[in-house]
């Protein structure tokens, strides 16, 4: 099933932007100074201009991994993919995939590239891909500065990470779409119930795009129960993390069970 040469086709060296030519076991620019990029053992390449960024710790992508897979948040994974295949994009880039949940699902329906600055997150995303074989293409990259060419992607998706407008619609065809996924208002409200005395709602999103048309919004809203076992996991990979005391951490682990609301807001733009 995997056909990578059409992503492969579309990487661009992020020290002098030129374009790539894979021989494995390395992608070579075709620059004068001929900058070169080693794939890791599990499949990723490393595409930062410099040492690379920061983003999310072992830790989070670890838990994030493991609460995704067992399909607590399908209601969200089925609609981007329903959204997704309606567009029917040739080629599709998720700008923030973290360990790579939704690149896979989404690169069943066209190739996907999936660009995140977490090591983590990529490391583990890359080897989901190769043991499944799929046709997706992993990177560690900032999305401020994607490691790809000018109007080579025709879908962006951009779940629950930074939002950089004007890179995306560099990289998007012309009328390409962008669809941007954020946490609702009352999104783990109950999480936050359980952990603190006086929880708020959440703000939205305040990055959206825009120099582009929106095509829709919808807001997808359920309640779920989280087995006593995957509470942990559910809070490490979120923002509260590291907000949280440890006298409120401790609260969670007296639960036998955590009913909690999602909310995620969905925003689909077209590049004008």
């Amino acid at each position: 099933m995997t056909d990578k040469s059409c992503l492969f086709e579309r990487l661009r060296c992020p020290i002098c932007g030129e374009a790539i030519e894979v021989t494995r076991p390395s992608a070579i620019c075709r620059g004068a100074r001929r900058h070169c990029f080693d794939f890791s053992k599990s499949g990723y390449l490393n595409l930062t201009a410099g040492h690379g960024g920061k983003g999310d710790l072992k830790e989070a992508t670890d838990a994030r991994n493991r609460f995704l897979g067992k399909s607590y948040y399908r209601l969200r994974s089925d609609r981007v993919v329903e959204l997704a295949k309606e567009l029917s994009p040739k080629m599709i880039l998720d700008a923030g995939c973290g360990e790579g949940y939704y690149t896979g699902r989404l690169s069943r329906i066209a190739p996907a590239f999936g660009a995140d600055l977490s090591k983590s997150g990529i490391d583990l995303a890359a080897k989901n891909a190769k043991r499944e074989d799929l046709p997706a293409l992993y990177a560690v990259a900032s999305l401020f500065t994607l490691p790809v060419a000018d109007s080579s992607f025709d879908l962006v998706v951009n779940l629950f990470a930074p939002c950089a407008e004007n890179e995306f619609c560099r990289v998007l065809t012309n009328s390409g779409h962008l669809l941007v996924v954020g946490a609702g208002k009352e999104h783990l409200m109950g999480l936050k119930k359980a952990l603190y005395d006086n929880p708020r709602e959440n703000p939205g999103r305040e990055d959206l795009p825009t120099s582009m048309v929106l095509v829709k919004k919808e807001t997808l809203t359920d309640t779920i129960r989280v087995a006593k076992e995957d509470i942990e996991d559910l809070f490490a990979m979120t923002p509260y993390y590291f907000r949280t005391s440890e006298k409120d951490h401790k609260k969670l682990s007296d639960l036998e069970y955590l009913d909690t609301e999602i909310a995620f807001d969905l925003f689909l733009y077209r590049k004008n």
